[in-house]
């Protein structure tokens, strides 16, 4: 999630035409009244709201200076539009804190703290508000269904609380919503389908780490602008709805890891042809994995290790040329490395350990120059490691062939790989004696 989501957020603020205003007037009396009443039940709790020493009847002309405080104006007087105390150590619950009084807020980011108990009622209040974050923080109890009030909201993030109970079918109200995170809340569960609208402008989705039990969230499935979905740890089972694969043609990044999937992955992956990043780890997905998977021309990163793909590495694997990252490892696959994986030579990473893999190395291994870290350990390959292949590949960091059948001598051109840190040969039918080059490392 990382990068790509905090490159959303940056946009965010392109909708919040907000500024430092200079000074207050009597009209902003009541909000200053609430926010110095949420302070006081903030410092009962924590010595840490000391921070917010700039909160104070003395300072009452900067309001608009107050930590974390933005101001808009508008009709001759300042109101604040903005709260924005991320990771301040704060500790009170939130019904302290007064929404009536803020009917010109956008953003409310209270994410990182420790707040506590169940999110008010009373937020629906907040009518204007276009951002709201209240992640990582202890917040329990069921999402009231005023959530859905807030038809202007663009972002809403949840994540890391202790939510329990279904997530109320209001939330298909946010039209206007293009990032939910409702991720690792343990306890939620997914509205019921038929009870959504549509949520026609969401791209970012992540429901991770709760216990959906074996239901498929499918509600999901009428948000066909998703380009982030993230369902890992969820506890689902069975196959993966085929209508997945062609109703959410615009998914970028896919993540269904550390689940319990199984069957075989369906050909209509190839559908899903603007993916750059899918994660299947962790799962009982069986059979071959798809020819159609070379469709995913602009993938990036493929990790369906942990699984039990049988058979061969599909020799279409080649066609992905921007792919990055590829790992199959502890699967079932029992054939020769395809020659055509040598044409993916924008792979940084290479992990197919603990397959049944058999045959030599294909020469246009060599063609994968950019290579940082090689894991081919616990397989059945067999031949001499090819000085070529060795010559080539000098930026690896990591190597390691073990447990395989290579033979012949370790090639001195193992001198040239300067960035190495992890070199292991063991466990193979190397004989002959340890090239002095390896002293060049």
């Amino acid at each position: 999630m990382g990068n790509f989501r905090w490159n959303y957020v940056a946009l965010i603020f392109l909708v919040l035409p907000c500024f430092f205003a200079l000074e207050t007037t009597t009209s902003t009396r009541t909000e200053v009244e609430a926010l110095l009443k949420w302070k006081s039940s903030l410092l009962m709790l924590s010595s840490s709201s000391s921070s917010l020493k700039s909160w104070s009847l003395s300072n009452l002309r900067n309001l608009c200076n107050w930590r974390g405080i933005v101001c808009c104006n508008g009709g001759g007087s300042s109101a604040v539009s903005e709260i924005n105390l991320p990771n301040a150590d704060l500790s009170v619950a939130l019904d302290q804190l007064n929404f009536t009084s803020f009917p010109n807020l956008t953003r409310f980011n209270i994410g990182g703290n420790n707040f506590r108990g169940s999110i008010p009622a009373a937020i629906a209040h907040l009518s204007n508000l276009l951002f709201l974050d209240l992640s990582s923080n202890t917040f329990d109890g069921s999402i009231p269904p005023q959530i859905g009030k807030l038809r202007k909201l663009q972002y809403l993030n949840l994540y890391s609380n202790s939510f329990s109970g279904v997530v109320p079918h209001q939330i298909g109200n946010l039209q206007k919503v293009w990032f939910l995170d409702l991720g690792s809340n343990l306890l939620l569960d997914a509205p019921d389908r038929s009870k959504v609208k549509s949520l026609p402008v969401l791209r970012h989705l992540s429901l991770s780490r709760n216990e959906f039990g074996s239901r498929f969230p499918d509600f999901i499935l009428g948000c066909r602008n998703l380009t982030y979905l993230d369902l890992s740890g969820c506890n689902l089972n069975g196959s993966i709805p085929e209508s997945l694969f062609t109703s959410l043609e615009n998914l970028e990044q896919l993540d269904l890891s550390d689940n319990k999937f199984s069957g075989p992955l369906s050909p209509s992956i190839g559908n899903l042809s603007s993916l750059k990043h899918l994660n299947l780890f962790t799962n009982s997905f069986q059979g071959e994995i798809p020819f159609s998977i070379g469709q995913l021309k602009d993938l990036e990163v493929l990790d369906s290790s942990y699984n039990s793909f049988q058979g061969k590495i599909p020799p279409s694997i080649g066609q992905l040329k921007n792919l990055q990252v590829l790992d199959i490892s502890y699967n079932h696959l029992n054939s020769t490395i395809p020659y055509e994986l040598g044409r993916c030579t924008n792979l940084t990473h290479l992990t197919l350990t603990n397959n049944s893999l058999f045959g030599v190395l294909p020469s246009s291994m060599s063609s994968l120059t950019k290579l940082l870290k090689l894991d081919l350990s616990r397989n059945f390959l067999s031949g001499n490691i090819s000085p070529y292949f060795v010559s080539n590949c000098t930026k690896l960091m990591s190597l390691d062939l073990s447990s395989n059948s290579f033979i012949g001598s370790i090639p001195s051109e193992f001198g040239l790989l300067t960035n190495l840190e992890h070199l292991s040969l063991g466990a193979n039918k190397i004989s002959g004696t340890i090239p002095p080059h390896i002293g060049n490392l």
